[in-house]
């Protein structure tokens, strides 16, 4: 009859493998390849004593964060790894972590666009804390992570403290703009470490609270408002759906003041995300490795990190050739093949284009290529042509989409994101000793009782199984 300690002794193979096997598939491998049937339960705490061999302990995890800090500051020296603890008559105790690789800060200030988005996911093990980051957008749209770290909860004094270290590893980017939901502390963290930044707040997350205290049909225009790029059309639709129910706005400056709409971001960001999808990614990414041993944790990121930088790096070589990144001139180019309801009149500098609507309704849009300025405002924004200014570029022979196309988007700069190795450590093992005054015990904060919830519950705009909501106008998904 098979026995924890000899599933600990065969699944150490498989776990080191792939470290977020869970217990169900580990039972089906090893009854397969063995041939014989193990309880779940037996499974179960093999696995964790595995994950205790290769990782280390949960109470001696938080010390080893030292030793894990030594080994990162010796490899790639300019990152910023910080540990907090609390002091008490009966101990020293875990409180936060923080780090950034050094080819994070270069990636992002280098290549990247000034826009960071920001959240927490919890952990699943043994600890009830949280995993805050901040991540990024590259010139492909794809998640960049930045800086991530462990504290105990979203409070105001963690996320300041999450944000006050980095701010000393990427400083003060000039038009910086960081997203978040609809957490006061992040809101807070950010009016004090970053005043003068642009602070997005998720739309998801804003109407996740707005259709609980209002409804009714001309609420559907809230998504609308937040994707024109133009103010006056915001105005329009707010104006109207005011009128429906005056205790709207009130709500919405008291409890959603930060931007959530596009007609008011910078244009020198380039980004015109309205949701905050990029965390959402990142949470996503890091959702089957939560219950490891905090300093397991942190090093296994870290290696998903190098693989994902050094599998980056070899996309960008195969650009070779390419001014611009070809997925986005090809986006563009698709936009160009639907543009017949255009007409366009020719002006001296500037060139007037008309768009007749479904509605037969005439909006005319004033359009100058050399400053690269449309008045729907779109251009401005994202850096990518917007439709009247493709209809002026299809009429150009032989156009080149890098004339009209930011830096932002271009193979040069994505490269630059991702020209900083990540570099690759050894085992816990190996690392440098460090000799510490105290013995690093674990947080204060207790484990709530019973089983840890992995999957979140789902908010009310959110699909449940097959069924589609339909209540509201429209659906947003975060």
């Amino acid at each position: 009859m098979a026995t924890y300690h000899w599933v600990a002794k065969k699944a150490i193979p498989f776990l080191k493998k792939d470290p977020n096997m869970g217990a169900k598939k580990l039972q089906r491998e090893l009854e397969e390849k063995y041939q014989v049937t193990i309880g779940y339960s037996t499974v179960w705490l093999g696995r964790q004593k595995a994950v205790e061999h290769i990782f280390g302990t949960w109470v001696e995890s938080f010390g080893c964060l030292f030793n894990f800090k030594a080994e990162v500051e010796l490899k790639m020296p300019g990152s910023v790894v910080e540990i907090d603890v609390i002091k008490h008559d009966d101990g020293v105790y875990f409180h936060r972590f923080f780090y950034c690789f050094k080819p994070s800060i270069d990636g992002f200030l280098n290549g990247c666009r000034p826009y960071l988005s920001t959240d927490s996911t919890s952990l699943n093990g043994r600890w009830n804390g949280h995993v805050p980051s901040a991540t990024a957008l590259d010139g492909h749209n794809w998640m960049f992570p930045v800086a991530f770290g462990f504290f105990d909860g979203e409070t105001n004094e963690n996320w300041t403290w999450f944000m006050r270290l980095l701010q000393k590893a990427i400083g003060n980017p000039p038009n910086l703009a960081i997203s978040s939901d609809a957490a006061k502390s992040i809101e807070n963290a950010v009016k004090e470490v970053y005043p003068w930044a642009e602070h997005r707040d998720c739309f998801f997350h804003l109407m996740n609270f707005f259709v609980k205290r209002f409804q009714g049909p001309s609420f559907g225009m809230m998504y609308p408002a937040a994707r024109t790029f133009q103010p006056k059309y915001h105005e329009y639709l707010m104006n109207k759906m005011y009128a429906e129910n005056a205790k709207a706005q009130p709500y919405l400056k008291e409890f959603h003041h930060p931007k959530w709409m596009r007609s008011q971001f910078l244009e020198e960001i380039k980004c015109d995300h309205i949701t905050n999808n990029v965390a959402e990614v990142w949470n996503w990414w890091v959702k089957d490795i939560k219950d490891l041993p905090i300093a397991g944790l942190a090093d296994t990121l870290r290696s998903k990190f190098m693989e994902l930088y050094a599998k980056r790096r070899r996309i960008g070589e195969k650009f070779e050739g390419h001014v611009m990144l070809p997925i986005v001139v090809g986006q563009l180019n698709a936009m160009s093949r639907q543009l017949g309801h255009l007409n366009i009149k020719e002006g001296e500098k500037d060139e007037a284009v008309t768009e007749i609507t479904a509605t037969h309704k005439i909006i005319r849009h004033v359009v100058n290529i050399k400053n690269q300025v449309c008045t729907c405002r779109e251009w401005q924004v994202s850096g990518k042509p917007c439709q009247h200014a493709l209809a002026l570029t299809t009429t150009i022979r032989n156009p080149k989409m890098e004339d009209y196309m930011h830096h932002y988007f271009s193979v040069y700069h994505f490269r630059l994101a991702y020209c900083g190795v990540i570099k690759p450590l050894p085992d816990k093992s190996q690392w440098p000793p460090v000799d510490l005054p105290f013995k690093v015990l674990p947080p204060l904060s207790k484990r709530a009782v019973g089983r840890q919830r992995k999957n979140r519950f789902p908010s009310c705009l959110e699909l449940k199984g097959n069924k589609p909501r339909t209540k509201g106008m429209w659906q947003v998904q975060c």
